[in-house]
């Protein structure tokens, strides 16, 4: 098939992942506890005009949990486009998009274009890959630069040895994205060179003006937020994982996890594995060698760590993708193949316009309260030149970020604390976001002293004195 009926499957495959990554991401909400925390970092960063030093609002200190890319390109969102949902989003949903591309290209260039057309199939319909795409998080950033950073690494192999520039340039940004994680593709390019007895290419100029790329601006980074940043993330992200007696997730965690969420594709990825593999013996592909190391990689390396959570593994869903595409291409008769192409080119146009044009608007549940009653939030504040507020029994992360003017909160864990702001306030007016059931239960005094400014569902806003 010539370039044009390649050009048209991406196409199909580009109009899938756009219609299904973005459908409805433009509705107000849908952000999960960690993407609205991130976001209220973000949100920090352009208030405060202090990009290094990260100042996480929640907890009340300093962002150290990840490297700050995502916070950081969130941030210039923000700054540009405004702070919303969407804008949250908009790097993570573009990222997935960008994913599923990255797929197609990496499936024709290792095998034909049916190979990536299913491989980026399989990995839109993966577990957990468009829900997190529809996040503010880092798993599917960080999955899309460690895919580069390899497609980088066999296009270095196979044409030039100047892409070992980019696979340097992908890895140090895999890295900023999401830490320990992101050394994914220099282990993984370390593991299979030692497979191939190929130890010569490590010493290579170009090699290690790659390698010098992936971790010389990390390095510089670290130096310069070294004060405040560098013990509390190491601690954080790689000896608490390793080490904390708190988590007793057993090993095998990974393989039940795969088993259960991955069973609708497993058995054709464990055949793309073979096929790999006797693709790489018999007609001397070795690259197919590569695939199979990443998709194992993954939740091998993450077994010896004491907390295991399945999206902590993402980034091998797009070798596992590949594998699919390898075994769709085969099992599969080229009429098939091309009826299963159209279907799906009519099923795009009817689901966008069903999306666009539809006269049901889709909203998301989660944290309605915090989006609902986020505007009172903003009124009642931009009247008070000083103020406290309180978050009681919500996730403080949203109602941080959903409102436009709440810089700053506390979060009371009981009665008794939520009463003692209300004693000690001073001068200070206490504006409190909390359950209606909860304010029945304050003392009668300090009730009497408080003013429901809004109600949404079974919430209240609460403001004392009155004013």
């Amino acid at each position: 098939m010539n370039k044009a009926s390649s050009n048209y499957l991406l196409f199909i495959l580009l109009g899938i992942a756009v219609v299904s990554i973005f459908a409805y991401s433009w509705v107000p909400g849908g952000l999960d506890t960690d993407s609205c925390n991130y976001g209220v970092v973000a949100k920090e960063v352009v208030r405060a005009n202090k990009w290094l030093q990260l100042y996480d609002p929640v907890y009340q200190g300093v962002f150290y949990y990840h490297f700050p890319l995502c916070i950081w390109i969130t941030a210039l969102f923000f700054k540009f486009l405004g702070v919303s949902s969407f804008t949250a989003k908009l790097f993570s949903l573009t990222s997935g998009v960008a994913l599923v591309v990255t797929v197609f290209y990496f499936g024709r260039l290792l095998k034909n274009r049916w190979a990536g057309f299913f491989a980026g199939l399989s990995l839109l319909f993966t577990n957990h890959i468009i829900r997190l795409a529809r996040q503010s998080r880092m798993d599917i950033p960080v999955s899309l630069f460690i895919a580069l950073a390899l497609l980088s690494f066999i296009l270095a192999r196979k044409r030039s040895s100047l892409y070992y520039l980019l696979f340097g340039l992908f890895t140090c940004l895999a890295i900023f994205t999401k830490d320990i994680t992101g050394l994914a593709p220099l282990i993984i390019v370390f593991i299979y060179l030692a497979l191939r007895w190929q130890w010569k290419e490590l010493f290579s100029p170009l090699f290690i003006s790659g390698l010098l790329l992936a971790i010389g601006p990390v390095i510089f980074w670290i130096w310069l937020d070294r004060n405040t940043l560098f013990n509390s993330w190491l601690n954080w992200n790689f000896l608490h994982l390793l080490k904390s007696p708190a988590f007793t997730v057993p090993w095998h965690y990974y393989l039940r996890a795969i088993a259960t969420k991955y069973f609708y594709f497993l058995p054709f990825a464990l055949y793309g594995g073979y096929l790999a593999f006797k693709e790489a013996r018999r007609n001397k592909n070795y690259e197919f060698y590569l695939l199979i190391i990443w998709a194992l990689f993954f939740p091998a390396a993450f077994s010896f760590g004491r907390q295991k959570l399945h999206y902590f593994i993402i980034p091998m869903y797009p070798a596992a993708a590949l594998l699919v595409g390898l075994a769709g291409d085969k099992l599969l008769k080229e009429p098939v193949k091309l009826k299963i192409a159209s279907v799906l080119k009519y099923l795009l146009i009817i689901a966008a316009i069903l999306i666009l044009f539809s006269p049901f608007k889709i909203s998301s549940k989660r944290f309605k309260e915090a989006v609902g009653i986020a505007p009172a939030i903003d009124r009642a504040l931009k009247e008070l030149p000083e103020y406290e507020f309180a978050v009681y029994r919500y996730d403080g992360a949203a109602v941080l970020f959903y409102s436009q003017q709440l810089t700053r909160a506390k979060f009371p864990q009981d009665i008794p604390a939520l009463e003692d702001i209300l004693i000690t306030r001073g001068s200070k007016p206490v504006v409190i976001f909390m359950p209606e059931q909860d304010f029945s239960e304050l003392k009668p005094a300090l009730k009497e002293n408080c003013r429901v400014v809004e109600k949404y569902k079974d919430w209240l806003l609460v403001i004392s004195p009155p004013i």
